[in-house]
């Protein structure tokens, strides 16, 4: 099963980094990003399938793929985001996390743009009959 593979991993990399915060601590913060970076390198065959499913399910709904490649985009970002920031955080650069956190809203908001305008479009329609 993956997920006790994701969860060795996990395990493992919390572990070494508490035996050797002990002996250097310098070199502690990149057990963590490590194993972060191994547990996504392992997801990352489950994304291509993930991907296909919500563009049939776009293409079923009859909804413009340009919209369904934003959203897909979106949720990347915050992945990303998130997952950065909680680095940052666990090596106690809390400022630095959350102007990641900053970074990352703005850019979802200027991705979801087309979004947005298209909704306000569609609104206006209705309004106007």
């Amino acid at each position: 099963m993956e997920i006790l593979r994701i969860a060795g991993i996990g395990l493992t990399g919390g572990f070494i980094s508490i035996l050797i915060r002990r002996l250097k601590p310098e070199f502690s913060m990149m057990i963590p990003i490590v194993a972060s970076f191994t547990v996504l390198l392992s997801v990352l065959p489950y994304l291509t399938g993930i991907v296909g499913e919500l563009m049939s399910l776009a293409e079923s709904a009859n909804i413009n793929r340009q919209y369904m490649c934003i959203i897909i985009k979106i949720i990347g970002i915050s992945y990303l985001v998130s997952i950065s920031a909680e680095l940052c955080k666990d090596s106690g650069e809390n400022a630095i996390a959350s102007k990641i956190e900053l970074g990352g809203k703005l850019i979802i908001l200027a991705v979801s743009l087309p979004v947005i305008n298209r909704l306000l479009g569609l609104i206006r329609e209705i309004m106007n009959g």
